[in-house]
């Protein structure tokens, strides 16, 4: 219970860690549907809230798919979180873009740096080459 009471996790992270402690498949199969009929743990909750937490952090729906993929969300469950979340990707893209750098870039070689950083934070090519050439 103190896994989850820190913040939502996913269905495979608390499998993990209770097989981690020692804990039989019975009693980890028991308690993982416990925990999904008291509405302890529900991976669509866990997917729309690190979503929205990356985004909020400006990171990128790519990164964002990478992670809940490692963490075993069914990958229906990430389109759809990612697609509440990043609904306007450009906008988060731009607004990540401009704490990092005060005014968009304009020479090539600025252009070249932006588009690293975008890319490293996980927003998708088609959003970095929009917005480095300005298209959103």
């Amino acid at each position: 219970m103190r896994t989850l009471a820190a913040r939502d996790r996913s269905a495979t992270e608390v499998r993990r860690r209770l097989e981690g402690c020692g804990t039989d498949a019975v009693a980890v199969e028991a308690t993982l549907r416990r925990l999904r009929d008291l509405g302890y743990l529900n991976d669509e909750r866990f997917a729309a809230t690190y979503a929205e937490a990356a985004a909020r952090k400006g990171h990128g729906s790519e990164r964002v798919r990478a992670e809940l993929e490692q963490r075993d969300v069914d990958a229906s469950i990430t389109e759809r979180a990612i697609a509440a979340a990043f609904a306007d990707e450009c906008e988060l893209a731009e607004r990540a873009l401009k704490r990092q750098h005060k005014t968009l870039p304009t020479t090539a070689a600025e252009r070249a740096k932006a588009a690293r950083f975008l890319l490293g934070r996980g927003f998708p090519e088609a959003v970095v080459l929009a917005i480095i050439g300005q298209g959103c």
